[in-house]
C-alpha cells in the first residue's frame, strides 16, 4: 500500500483525495483520504469509532459515492455498486428464507458452477466455520456468531478477486475467533486474493494484515499506514510471543491514546 500511484496492474483499490459528507451533516465523514492497495494484501483500517472506517468499505463497494475525490478498484473508478467485491457488514445479510447451505452457495449458483463441484464446496466450508450439522436451519436458528460465520463461508467460497470485511470476527467467541482468524490466514495464503477489513481489535490487525491504515479521529483521515513485517505462512501463536508483535501492539495503542478520546480500541 500507498499514498503513491502505482502501475494499474499491481492494483486493488485506491482513495484518491476521498471526501464524503452525509445530507444535513456539519461535517464530513472522512475527509481527504488518499491511499492504494496493492493485490494479494491484506489491510485492516482501525480508528477511533466514528473515524469512517466503515464508510471507507462503503465506498470500495459502490455503495455511497464520494462528496469529492474519485474511489478505483482495478485501476477503473467505481461508480455502480462493485460485482467483483464480497461484502461480509456487521449485519451479515443472510437471506432469511434460505438454509444455511443455500446461502453458502449462493455465488456458486449465481456462477452456474455444477451442482456436485458445489455440493462438494458448500460442504468444506460448512466444516471449515464450524457449522456441520447446521446445513438446513435458517438465519432465524442461528446465534449471531454462527451467522456471521454463514457470511463469511459465502463470501470466501467462490474465491472472490476483493473481500470487504467490517468487524469479521467482532461477535464470536474467543476460541471460534482465533480458529477463523488463522484460517482465513491459510485461506488467503493460498487464494493471494485481496482482504480489507475493519476492526477495533489491535491484535487481529497484526494477526491478519500485511499493512495498518490508521484514521484519525472525526471527519476521518489517515493518521498513519503502518506496515507488518511478519513473512506468510504465520501461526498466530508464535506471533504473540515474538517481541516484534509486542512492539507492533504497542506503537499501535500509541496512536490511539493519542487520538481516541475513548479505550474502545483497546
Amino acid at each position: 500500500m500507498s499514498t503513491n500511484k502505482r502501475a494499474p496492474q499491481a492494483e486493488a483499490l485506491r482513495f484518491e483525495n476521498v471526501t464524503l459528507e452525509f445530507p444535513g451533516s456539519h461535517r464530513p465523514a472522512i475527509e481527504e483520504v488518499s491511499f492504494q492497495i496493492e493485490r494479494g494484501t491484506s489491510v485492516a483500517v482501525i480508528g477511533p469509532s466514528g473515524c469512517g472506517k466503515s464508510t471507507l468499505l462503503n465506498l470500495a463497494a459502490g455503495l455511497l459515492k464520494p462528496s469529492k475525490g474519485k474511489v478505483y478498484f482495478g485501476g477503473e473508478e467505481v461508480t455502480a455498486v462493485n460485482s467483483d467485491a464480497a461484502y461480509v457488514t456487521q449485519q451479515t445479510d443472510l437471506l432469511p428464507w434460505l438454509t444455511v447451505k443455500a446461502n453458502i452457495g449462493l455465488a456458486l449458483k449465481f456462477r452456474k458452477v455444477p451442482k456436485a463441484e458445489r455440493d462438494e464446496r458448500i460442504a468444506h466450508w460448512i466444516g471449515v466455520v464450524g457449522l456441520t450439522g447446521f446445513e438446513d436451519h435458517y438465519p432465524r436458528e442461528l446465534s449471531g456468531g454462527m451467522r456471521k460465520r454463514c457470511a463469511i463461508a459465502r463470501a470466501l467460497i467462490y474465491e472472490p478477486s476483493i473481500v470487504l470485511m467490517d468487524e469479521p470476527f467482532g461477535p464470536l467467541d474467543a476460541i471460534t475467533r482465533l480458529g477463523l482468524q488463522q484460517e482465513l490466514l491459510n485461506l488467503w495464503q493460498e487464494q493471494k486474493g485481496t482482504l480489507v477489513f475493519v476492526t477495533h481489535d489491535l491484535n487481529e490487525a497484526i494477526y491478519l494484515a500485511d499493512q495498518v491504515v490508521v484514521m484519525s479521529e472525526g471527519p476521518g483521515t489517515v493518521r498513519r499506514v503502518l506496515p507488518i513485517p511478519f513473512e506468510r505462512p504465520r501461526t498466530i501463536g508464535t506471533l504473540i510471543e515474538s517481541h516484534e508483535f509486542s512492539e507492533l501492539y504497542n506503537d499501535l495503542w500509541s496512536l490511539f491514546r493519542s487520538d481516541a478520546k475513548t479505550p474502545d480500541a483497546a
